[in-house]
């Protein structure tokens, strides 16, 4: 019999998925975990055709990642997904990837809302997701994925970026991993060459549709930890924030 509490499955990383250092980009990592996230909803008949039968539907909201170890290009990794219960308004759920050899080269945690597609506004997964499989594996962080603090007014404003086509993914706004790819490409070059990404938090706050024109603002919080956010300077609103972790490779 299937486990359903569980879901695993392999990648491997080519070349489009990796930095010119031959590792894989953390928003390649990214995109590998919605993609196993969806593909275990789907066979639990939990997914989004499941959802959207009653114009329901998942929306991440907020992820936490860390790296250990990048994977390398042509480096077939194995990815495992687990939910992990309600937490408030969120379904949870993480991630553990493995290399060859089944050792832990990262983690992640995610935490999704249930929402009607409707008025826009999330819902009490428990009224819509009903008898989630959840298995006896511990929480790969010890902490719940809180409410991320608001940057300083002193942040700098780095970047503005108007939101094309290409952005826009199957729900008709900008996918997840854009914000991320965005707030990575704010970091100079030589800084991620030196100190490549060793950790990323981000909170999303509000949707970004296309025509957009959005707002890349930043903030040191010492050498080795940074602080972002993504405003939309044609709404107003603030998109998502996050918190970026360095590596001290010296």
């Amino acid at each position: 019999m299937t486990d359903l509490s569980i879901y695993s499955q392999e990648f491997t990383i080519g070349s489009f998925d990796t930095d010119w250092h031959g590792n894989a980009k953390l928003t390649s990592i990214c995109n590998y975990l919605q993609e196993i996230a969806g593909n275990h909803v789907d066979q639990i008949g939990q997914g989004m055709d499941d959802l959207n039968h009653d114009n329901h539907a998942w929306v991440l909201s907020r992820i936490r990642i860390k790296i250990k170890r990048p994977a390398k290009w042509k480096e077939t990794i194995r990815i495992e997904t687990f939910p992990t219960g309600i937490k408030s308004l969120f379904g949870a759920r993480d991630f553990r990837i493995f290399d060859a050899e089944n050792k832990i080269i990262a983690i992640a945690s995610s935490y999704w809302l249930v929402v009607d597609l409707n008025s826009h506004r999330p819902i009490r997964p428990h009224e819509v997701v009903k008898n989630m499989p959840i298995g006896n594996y511990p929480e790969v962080f010890e902490r719940e994925l809180g409410k991320l603090a608001p940057l300083s007014s002193d942040a700098e404003l780095i970047e503005e970026i108007k939101i094309h086509y290409s952005d826009i993914d199957i729900n008709r706004h900008v996918n997840n991993v854009k914000y991320l790819k965005w707030l990575i490409d704010a970091i100079p070059a030589e800084t991620l060459t030196e100190k490549p990404i060793s950790e990323l938090e981000i909170n999303f706050l509000h949707e970004l549709k296309l025509g957009e024109q959005i707002q890349i603002f930043q903030e040191q919080d010492d050498e080795y930890h940074l602080s972002c956010k993504i405003t939309s300077k044609t709404t107003g609103k603030e998109n998502c924030r996050a918190k970026i972790s360095l590596n001290n490779l010296k």
